[in-house]
């Protein structure tokens, strides 16, 4: 592990580094026996002593041709406050790799650099978030905020909570990331941070708008609308889900209206909200049943998705699949909710998982496919209980019970309504 120096060993590094004797260091300002003291550790190096020494160092490294460059702060600084400075900017790096983390929480511990710390665990939040290991990102935005809290900043709380509510989100829980949004919401306004306001206005019409409170999401997308301006980054994003919400009111030609006019203002095609847009313009016109028009925005998506995020390519193909079960066109439906569900494997994306699974369970079931309408059925079980989804996971019960019913399978039957009643009187 790095070791720092005391500003007497600086000085005593330097000297020798330059071949100078502490008499000819010395000068009006700094007598002999003050460097004497300093490289002692007798005597700390004050401000204008610093000045007097980097001044002779500069100097004679520059006769030298040396590069040193030594400042005032250089010498000045304390072990703690230079392994808290070389902490930081390590942590400035977007490529940060385990042994560096592990290193400045090494050094953060040494030196009991809580400042350090928190932040190395918001920023090991944020690489666990990247991955999508969301729950783990949780865990350690939660230490960052309790030692943010210990060390009274709390004005770093209002950003970490909108990220804590984004990893819920993520994982399917909403109630518990419109709390987290609520907590951000209150610190951002306490310290009046007003990018955090915003962003964490547009993030809670999102949760809004999953959880299905949708007029509530309205409201606060209009509020969001109100405090920013079209040049703001989330702004078109906002607006996207203006149209979610009036298309989940069944209201699909405003909707499309939103969604037309998005397209308007970007000439690019090489951008991935385009393909966002695409996408949805996609599902309006299935809900329509105008499935020629539908298929042709959700190709126009893929084309755009698969070229700059895979990771999102699962929400077009399976959202595309329902246009080809609603035409009863079985194997294409099968073929491209199946490709969708690797995708979203592959990005461990469990909202698009369970879609996907809800998909194919209701293409199975329509088909009579006993055998596969279980697997499916399994399959989605094992993912609600995952997000510990449980008035999902009632239903899905209940549905596997009446499938045994019908296949006159009453053992089995009877085990899932008796787990779905389990799960629904559960304290």
């Amino acid at each position: 592990m790095i070791e720092f120096l005391t500003g007497g060993e600086k000085v005593k590094k330097l000297r020798e580094q330059l071949n100078l004797t502490q008499e000819e260091l010395q000068t009006e300002k700094v007598a002999r026996g003050l460097i004497s003291m300093i490289e002692t550790g007798r005597r700390d190096v004050s401000y204008n002593t610093a000045l007097g020494l980097a001044e002779q160092f500069n100097e004679k490294a520059r006769k030298s041709n040396i590069i040193l460059n030594i400042d005032i702060g250089y010498l000045m600084r304390s072990p703690g406050e230079d392994a808290e400075l070389y902490c930081f900017n390590k942590l400035k790096n977007n490529d940060i790799t385990q042994s560096t983390i592990d290193e400045v929480l090494e050094l953060s511990n040494k030196y009991n650099l809580l400042s350090v710390k928190a932040k190395t665990y918001f920023k090991i939040g944020r690489i666990c978030s990247t991955s999508r290991n969301f729950e783990e990102a949780c865990v350690n935005y939660e230490k960052s905020i309790n030692i943010y809290k210990s060390i009274n900043k709390k004005e770093k709380l209002g950003y970490i909570y909108q990220k804590m509510g984004a990893c819920k989100s993520s994982i399917l829980e909403f109630d518990a990331a419109i709390v987290y949004y609520g907590l951000s919401q209150h610190y951002s306004y306490i310290y009046d941070d007003k990018e955090t306001q915003k962003l964490c206005l547009y993030s809670l019409a999102n949760a809004y708008k999953k959880s299905n409170q949708i007029d509530l999401a309205l409201e606060t997308i209009e509020k969001y609308l109100s405090a920013t301006n079209e040049g703001d980054a989330y702004y078109n994003y906002a607006k996207n889900i203006e149209a979610n919400c009036y298309e989940t009111k069944g209201n699909y030609d405003k909707a499309i209206a939103i969604y037309k006019s998005l397209l308007e203002k970007f000439s690019d095609e090489k951008n991935i909200f385009i393909g966002y847009v695409y996408n949805n313009l996609g599902l309006n016109y299935s809900h329509k049943a105008e499935f020629e028009n539908s298929i042709k925005y959700f190709e126009m998506a893929e084309n755009i998705i698969i070229k700059i995020d895979k990771s999102l390519l699962s929400h077009t193909l399976i959202e595309k699949s329902m246009v080809f079960f609603k035409q009863s066109l079985k194997v294409d439906a099968i073929k491209t909710v199946e490709l969708g569900l690797k995708y979203a494997s592959e990005y461990n994306d469990i909202e698009y998982l369970i879609k996907g699974n809800y998909i194919l369970a209701g293409i199975y079931d329509k088909s009579s496919d006993a055998k596969n309408s279980e697997r499916i059925y399994l399959t989605i079980i094992e993912l609600l209980k995952t997000i510990k989804e449980k008035n999902r996971l009632v239903y899905v019960y209940v549905d596997l019970a009446l499938m045994y019913l019908k296949q006159g399978k009453l053992i089995l039957c009877e085990k899932y309504l008796l787990l779905s009643k389990k799960l629904k009187y559960k304290e």
